[in-house]
């Protein structure tokens, strides 16, 4: 169901209220270890990070960046606030509820050209890390194969990927079944193909015995950014120090994921029951390609550059999610994010 930004805006007022109501913090002092002597205090500045799904690798780094109070050493006191069915993450910082969240590259376009003001300060997933799964005895072998194929397949029909799917591999008779998020439904069924996160379904289902073969929606062209961590224009334009310190703490705490992603984790597992350690190993290990890429080892972790934006723009055009405004413009790529991790500012 598709509701007016002023729609999604009251809904996620409704919502936010239950989540962050008792988040009453002010500006609060702690020790300045690196200060001479120790006894110095720095004022950390509250601020709320709006997760869009339960803790999971995706969202390691930020994790990592708690757990190494790397957000304290950036000046910030970060309430990561974890997500879930339901959870409107990206309305939530569209109608400033929370400073920050995290939201697809698509959300971002989608929500912004029904009123809202998102602009993207850093990507933790350079590639799609959205997938098809098969059985490891079907007979597919490529994504191609599948969608021109008379299977069942169980996704989320309104996501762009999977109509961008339908648009790229025409000619198949598919039968589209709603997406449910219960395994047990593709475990007891071999033929059917379902969409998945892949650094989650696919990995618990191979460590209760249930092998799966992957194909990357990445693969067919539709590849945007991931996890993007947004806020509001206005409130970037106010708070460009707030920002730019986030960027910092959060490339920091990924950089920190990577290279020995077991300790987060581990504290991620105790937050989500569903997700044992050890899938979130095996997870960690399979997002990292999608992460740390040859671009991102020269511009930096969390990089965006306006060629990929645009390629989505022009995307989201050929699918007719993306129309042209009243003067007959398009979003202006180079407006939608900014970022400058080294440097520590922004463009």
């Amino acid at each position: 169901m598709r509701l007016t930004f002023a729609a999604f805006s009251a809904v996620a007022a409704a919502i936010a209220s239950l989540l962050v109501a008792c988040d009453d913090r002010g500006p609060r002092t702690v020790p300045n270890e690196v200060a001479q002597g120790g006894a110095a205090t720095i004022e950390l500045r509250p601020v709320q990070l709006q997760l869009n799904w339960v803790a999971e690798p995706e969202f390691g780094g930020f994790y990592a960046a708690e757990q190494k109070a790397l957000f304290q050493s950036n000046g910030l006191d970060v309430k990561l606030i974890q997500g879930g069915p339901g959870v409107p993450a990206p309305q939530l910082v569209a109608s400033g509820n929370v400073e920050f969240g995290i939201v697809s590259a698509p959300q971002l376009i989608e929500l912004n050209g029904k009123g809202a003001d998102l602009v993207a300060l850093y990507a933790v997933y350079q590639g799609n890390p959205m997938g098809v799964m098969v059985h490891e005895s079907s007979p597919h072998t490529s994504l191609a194969e599948l969608w021109q194929s008379s299977s069942t397949v169980s996704i989320e029909q309104g996501l762009a990927d999977f109509r961008w799917l339908s648009k790229e591999y025409p000619g198949g008779n598919l039968k589209i079944v709603p997406y449910s998020s219960n395994l047990a439904q593709f475990v007891g069924d071999p033929t059917l193909a379902q969409q998945c996160f892949v650094i989650s379904e696919p990995v618990t289902l191979e460590l209760k015995g249930t092998r799966t073969r992957v194909f990357m929606i990445g693969d067919s062209g539709f590849d945007p950014y991931n996890a993007v961590l947004v806020t509001r224009r206005e409130y970037y334009e106010k708070n460009r120090d707030v920002c730019e310190a986030l960027v910092r703490a959060s490339a920091a705490g990924w950089r920190a994921y990577l290279d020995g992603p077991r300790p987060f984790n581990e504290t991620m597992a105790r937050l989500n029951a569903g997700m044992s350690a050890e899938a979130m190993d095996i997870g960690a290990e399979r997002q990292r390609k999608l992460i740390e890429t040859d671009e991102t080892k020269r511009i930096g972790l969390g990089g965006m550059r306006v060629g990929k934006w645009q390629t989505l723009i022009d995307q989201l055009v050929e699918l007719g999610d993306l129309k042209p405004d009243a003067s007959g413009k398009l979003p202006d790529p180079n407006v939608l994010f900014v970022w400058d991790i080294d440097a520590g500012t922004a463009r």
